[in-house]
């Protein structure tokens, strides 16, 4: 809201006002004129004192008519054109009542009036040279002065002005008034206030006085007493527009809507060109959500809506409501350029780019914000939203964490973080944030939900039941709720119950993405390829940044045949739908080089929406399409220009310098690596990169030295000391490489160099010396799950089975989520038998399959299940795990589990039809004897 500073224009204007309409009236009350001149003041007074400036300009001008020899009408005509703004008939007659004898203090009140209102400073000060002591209304001609003076910035000169009106004339109004003007431009608020005190002390009804007095009680919201002085100076003067305006703005404030739109309509009255009383107007057309009216109410003032702080902020949510998109934006932008650092702007910016479907333009103007340390709870909430909408899960927990800090009882941002928790798979910081937003709000919709999902991911399917149990009937009807019923029927392997419960929130949620990708897993474990298909195509056109609906349908698209060419449409759809997603057309772009069609895939990625974005991952994709096309020039040219914008980019530096080595130009790629390492020497991918380079370039020894360069530089550390054995491990030359890691840790004992250590004594024919160098390790970072999990490997292979399920069990403890080491567990302990370890074994498996749903968990969690005596639902995992198989590659050991499964379901022939060319074709594998039995079994009983 505007607010009519004490050193405005119109505080300006008005600075003579009180002491003038009091000598005119008393002056035209004793006159002697005629009758008709009579009259015609009487009329005047009358309009004058009702408010109607207008009508009281027209009676006083036929005063002057009828008298032109006379002062007082001369002055009273000038008083009433300055209300109207009639700036020059107001001077005009100033000076016309001055040359005919009115009172210089009068008079030159007036004029100065006259000049000011119209800003003519420096016309002022030429006009009114500055009076000698003994001048008569001197007083009020320095008070003018000063005022003009601190108008142009002449602080000093205003000073020794203000000083000669407080001499000439101490206790008229005019020079404390001017001495509160000075104290305001030096922003001493305290002493502007105490000269607006002594004007009134002297004249408690002075109407200047007291509307700077209103001013000051309103900046420290004493809002009834400065409404209070506002009605005596209205009192006082009906028609002046100031006070009128000073009024509204407060009764605004004060939501007394009906008393500030009287107060606006009589300004307007008076003045209806006041932009001032033409915004107040908009506001209350706002506050009645008449879009079209402040429209067309700001146009009126269009030059000069910039003077009022929230003039383009109204103007765009009223073009925003009137569906005039590109006229918001512009206000919108326009009003943050003006005040960079206000919230509603920026808010209200980003909300228009998200409008737009620029969800990354408006991530960068909230994300100013945060950069200035000025963000409010709510853009932190609103950053987190757009974080998380755009796939940066990690972005979001951060941003709703600093809204959670704002705002630490607002439950409904805590159950916005659960959320963001749950989708990085924090479960214990999704818990807490549950609990804590159900705490503040046990019907906090969502919150109860993610408790559930919580459940889901330990493993705790009763926890799950338990929590859906708690919710009301109309919760338990939500999109989240339904999702979590079908998520747990299909981790059951309850396939029909599962495709009901998403079918059900589909037909409730019809543009449910969870349910459609609950779907998807339902119908690939049923093998409906072409549904599974259909399904990931509409989540694309819904949520073209759904990695997981792009990566699916991208392997669809792999496929051969109709299934393929079917897919590859669908996301070339997608992404034609979507131009401006760089997800999609990174996507399709590899589906295309992967079915050698580069020039296509170069031509989605050179599209102007993709040219538009920052970031060089698009860049480095459109280079590698030109390069699978054999147009190297545009593949050097575009990787240049990578770098160009991305100096730091590791790998743009990395695909230039593979570029440069084609060409020959290998001592320019080493330089170009040598320049990336100056600054970040410990990049392991460039000082690999650089090995390699010189490797190719002049034989392993030279490649050694650089290695052995690498090793000895402090700052290339910890990377440098793994570049010699990396170095001669990839010339298979594994116990060298051994060696290497072995010097190297013993200089600076690592995580890194001790798995690596343990994998080329692997390689080099040595696991127990491998596990030796883990076991040496894990006494000194017990806790290290990296070298757990590999130890726990060598551990198998050595048929350490006991020692095995111990490591996994702990990193299982530590890691409730690592679907790997649950993965690997729930395998090893299946592999005992017995009902107990079956159950503890389907359960951990379950687990890892829901975390991680990949042909390795479903192959596990099916041999599992087919052992358990659940064929059938066994045989809808192992096919998934067999079709992720190549198939001149396929694992004999998964075909024999599936062929296991299609025997116990009933499948004889098939499972004879894939065993048999299989075992055919195979060479030994663990599990070999067992599959020639089952063989065996199956033409038995041909």
């Amino acid at each position: 809201m505007n607010r009519l500073n004490p050193m405005t224009p119109a505080t300006r204007c008005g600075l003579f006002r009180a002491v003038i309409r009091s000598c005119l009236v008393a002056t035209l009350l004793c006159a002697g004129a005629g009758t008709a001149l009579a009259q015609a003041r009487e009329r005047a007074l009358a309009a004058d004192a009702r408010g109607d400036v207008r009508a009281a300009q027209l009676e006083w001008r036929n005063a002057v008519r009828q008298t032109p020899e006379s002062a007082a009408n001369r002055a009273a005509l000038a008083a009433s054109s300055l209300e109207l703004g009639d700036d020059e008939t107001a001077a005009r007659e100033a000076r016309a009542s001055l040359e005919r004898g009115l009172d210089p203090a009068e008079g030159n009140a007036l004029l100065a009036r006259a000049y000011l209102s119209s800003g003519r400073f420096d016309e002022l000060l030429r006009a009114m040279p500055e009076p000698a002591a003994g001048t008569p209304g001197g007083g009020q001609i320095a008070a003018g002065r000063a005022i003009a003076q601190i108008a142009l910035g002449q602080l000093e000169a205003a000073r020794a002005s203000v000083g000669l009106a407080l001499q000439i004339a101490p206790s008229a109004p005019e020079p404390e008034l001017a001495a509160a003007a000075l104290a305001m431009a030096a922003n001493d608020r305290a002493a502007a206030e105490a000269a607006v005190d002594r004007v009134l002390a002297r004249d408690p009804n002075a109407i200047e006085g007291l509307l700077r007095k209103g001013s000051f009680q309103l900046e420290r919201r004493e809002t009834a007493a400065a409404i209070a002085n506002f009605d005596r100076a209205i009192a006082r003067a009906p028609g002046n527009v100031s006070a009128r305006l000073r009024r509204a703005d407060v009764l605004l404030q004060t939501n007394e809507l009906a008393r500030a739109r009287l107060d606006v309509d009589a300004a307007l009255a008076v003045l209806p060109g006041s932009p001032t009383a033409i915004y107040l107007k908009a506001v209350l057309q706002a506050r009645a959500q008449d879009w079209a009216g402040v429209d067309a109410s700001l146009q009126r003032i269009s030059p000069m809506l910039g003077n009022f702080p929230d003039g383009f902020l109204m103007l765009s949510v009223a073009k925003r409501e009137l569906g005039q998109t590109a006229q918001a934006e512009d206000a919108a932008r326009r009003h943050l350029a003006r005040r960079p650092q206000d919230l509603r702007g920026a808010k209200l910016v980003a909300a228009l780019e998200l409008e737009a479907n620029r969800p990354e333009a408006a991530i960068a103007v909230l994300k100013r914000l945060v950069d200035d340390n000025i963000a409010d709870a709510v853009v932190f909430d609103l950053l987190g939203r757009l974080y998380a909408g755009t796939g940066r899960q990690q972005d979001a927990v951060t941003a709703f964490q600093r809204a959670a800090t704002l705002a630490p009882n607002d439950s409904g941002v805590l159950s916005r973080l659960a959320a963001a928790r749950l989708a990085t798979g924090d479960v214990a910081g999704t818990a807490a944030a549950a609990n804590d937003a159900l705490r503040l709000d046990p019907q906090r919709q969502g919150a109860r939900e993610m408790l559930a999902f919580t459940a889901l991911y330990r493993g705790d399917t009763a926890g799950v039941m338990a929590e859906l149990d708690r919710l009301d009937p109309t919760a338990r009807r939500s999109e989240a709720a339904g999702v979590l019923q079908g998520t747990l029927q299909l981790l059951r392997l309850e396939l029909d119950q599962a495709r009901a419960s998403f079918t059900a929130v589909l037909r409730a949620y019809p543009n449910s993405v969870a349910a459609r990708m609950g779907l998807v897993r339902v119908g690939r474990l049923e093998n409906r390829t072409e549904e599974v298909d259909r399904l990931l195509a509409e989540v694309l056109r819904a949520e073209p940044s759904n990695v997981e609906a792009s990566a699916n349908l991208a392997v669809s698209a792999l496929a051969p045949g109709p299934r393929g060419t079917a897919a590859r449409r669908s996301l070339e759809a997608a992404q034609a739908a979507a131009p401006g997603e760089p997800l999609l057309a990174l996507t399709l772009a590899n589906v295309l080089l992967r079915t050698n069609d580069p020039a296509k895939a170069v031509t989605v990625l050179a599209s102007e929406p993709l040219r538009a974005q920052r970031g060089v991952a698009i860049i480095l994709a459109r280079a590698e399409a030109h390069a699978a096309a054999g147009q190297w020039a545009e593949a050097e040219a575009a990787s240049r220009l990578a770098v160009a914008q991305a100096p730091e980019s590791v790998a743009a530096r990395r695909q230039l310098a593979g570029l440069m080595v084609r060409a020959g130009d290998t001592r320019g790629a080493e330089t170009l690596i040598e320049q990336g390492l100056r600054a970040a020497p410990a990049s392991p991918v460039l000082q690999q990169t650089l090995v390699n380079i010189v490797r190719q370039a002049r034989g392993l020894d030279a490649a050694l030295m650089v290695a052995d360069r690498l090793g000895a530089q402090a700052a290339a550390q910890p990377a440098g000391r793994m570049q010699r054995g990396d170095l001669l491990y990839g010339a298979q030359r594994p116990q060298d490489a051994a060696n290497a890691y072995a010097e190297a840790f013993a200089q600076a004992p690592s995580s890194a160099l001790a798995i690596r250590l343990a994998g080329a004594l692997s390689a080099a024919g040595k696991p127990n010396d491998a596990s030796a160098a883990l076991r040496t390790w894990l006494q000194r970072e017990p806790q290290d799950d990296a070298a757990e999990l590999m130890l726990s490997q060598l551990d198998i292979a050595a048929n350490r089975m006991a020692d095995a399920e111990r490591r996994l069990s702990e990193v299982v403890a530590r890691r409730p989520d690592d679907a790997v080491a649950l993965n690997n567990l729930g395998w090893l302990i299946g592999q005992r038998g017995g009902d107990e370890a079956a159950s503890r074994a389907r359960a951990l498996a379950e687990r890892a399959y829901f975390l991680a749903p990949n042909p390795d968990t479903a192959d596990t969690l099916g041999w599992i299940l087919a052992r358990a005596g659940l064929p059938s639902q066994a045989v809808a995992l192992l096919r998934q795990a067999a079709a992720a198989q190549p198939p001149d590659r396929r694992d004999p050991a998964s075909a024999y589990r599936l062929a296991f499964a299609l025997r116990e379901a009933g499948e004889r022939e098939e499972a004879l039809a894939l065993l048999g060319p299989i075992m055919a074709a195979s060479p030994s594998f663990p599990e070999k004897a067992e599959a020639e039995r089952l063989l065996a079994d199956l033409r038995s009983r041909r």
